[in-house]
């Protein structure tokens, strides 16, 4: 009897709780945010925010996506936030928000206000795409021309993940930025974007990477600079390596399309003087080529991964030494790994890390296999 009353009891107790939830909102009553822009409001301390709402009007056939935007100024994010209840009738839903653009006004002050406002709010979430505007205004880039869709905070957010097979940009979400600034021995790389025209449409692309020193931004990276960045990290997903071929007095022009990549990198502590040795292995295939070569001559196909690897390598080293030279910071994580590897050590050269990254010796290996020339196997020949 008493196992009855207690299994009863259970019952009630659960049909009590899940009766609803306790923040239900009707769907018709929510604005739903696509992406944000942030600017610095102009004529005083604070700031601008835009949001991206989407709108859905249905026909006989189908829905329809469109979107409009709502703009609000505030001393804080939250107060911009806020303030958009005066403007819209409905209330704005955060949690569909996929990108969020800050303008280089913003990104120089210090993004750490929004960091913070997106981590303590339960609506935005931690994978939001971060970006920085090189145009004026951050709302330039999310008020732009759309090219394939209405919703442009979703379009771009597809061209963040399409952009892996290209690795010309970082892909980075706020959960990961945190991550970054609070961790020493590294300093974060944002993706960019810019206006563009395409043809005699304007529009926006992705341009390349923005360095940050902790939260303020310092510096910026062309894509050749982001893809060796990325090289490093080992973030590479996909992407092209060009390279040149010399044969009797002719340049022929091959392009290598990547499958496949590892890098690995281990600090080596010699002599009281720290180096890192980086082994990169990358996979590929010959994707064009105005060479004459055949994928089944070995002597070839050699003397082709000899000449990448060097390309490769020269192009990554460029890219490093301008990380030691102009930006004077260690973007790649070296000393996060001198810090995990060998924590006994860092803790004597924590305070002084800055100063030895800019002399840091760098051992680097490239090894390049080249697997297949896609279709053909050889290049296509014209005959007189």
């Amino acid at each position: 009897m008493n196992k009855f009353f207690i299994f009863i009891s259970i019952l009630a107790l659960i049909i009590i709780l899940l009766t609803g939830c306790w923040n239900y909102r009707e769907i018709d009553k929510l604005a739903l945010v696509s992406g944000i822009a942030i600017d610095k409001d102009s004529l005083s301390k604070g700031y601008e925010v835009t949001a991206e709402i989407v709108s859905i009007s249905t026909s006989a056939k189908e829905p329809n996506f469109n979107s409009t935007k709502i703009q609000s100024k505030g001393e804080g994010i939250f107060d911009c936030m806020r303030n958009m209840i005066n403007i819209s009738a409905k209330q704005l839903f955060w949690s569909h928000a996929s990108i969020l653009i800050v303008s280089e006004d913003v990104a120089k002050e210090g993004i750490l206000p929004i960091l913070d406002w997106v981590t303590r709010d339960s609506e935005p979430r931690l994978t939001l795409y971060l970006l920085v505007s090189k145009e004026n205004t951050a709302k330039d880039i999310l008020s732009s021309k759309s090219l394939s869709t209405e919703i442009r905070s979703f379009e771009i957010e597809d061209m963040i993940i399409s952009n892996e097979r290209l690795s010309k940009i970082p892909n980075v979400q706020v959960y990961q930025l945190l991550n970054d600034i609070s961790t020493t021995g590294i300093y974060p790389v944002l993706p960019t974007v810019e206006i563009v025209f395409n043809g005699d449409k304007e529009t926006m692309a992705l341009s390349g990477g923005a360095i940050f020193n902790k939260d303020k931004l310092v510096d910026y990276m062309d894509f050749e600079d982001i893809k060796n960045y990325l090289f490093i990290r080992n973030q590479i997903k996909g992407g092209l390596i060009t390279t040149t071929l010399v044969n009797n007095n002719s340049i022929d022009n091959i392009t290598l399309e990547i499958f496949k990549n590892k890098t690995k990198i281990t600090p080596v502590i010699s002599n009281e003087e720290i180096s890192m040795d980086i082994k990169i292995t990358t996979e590929v295939s010959i994707a064009e080529s105005s060479a004459s070569i055949n994928a089944l001559n070995k002597i070839d196909i050699q003397k082709l991964e000899t000449i990448a690897e060097k390309t490769l390598k020269n192009n990554i080293l460029k890219t490093i030494n301008r990380a030691q030279n102009d930006f004077e910071l260690d973007i790649f994580g070296f000393g996060n790994l001198v810090k995990e590897k060998t924590p006994h050590i860092w803790k004597d050269i924590d305070d002084n890390w800055d100063e030895i990254f800019k002399s840091l010796k760098v051992n680097l290996d490239v090894d390049i296999n080249i697997r297949g020339s896609g279709h053909l196997l050889e290049s296509v020949k014209s005959h007189n």
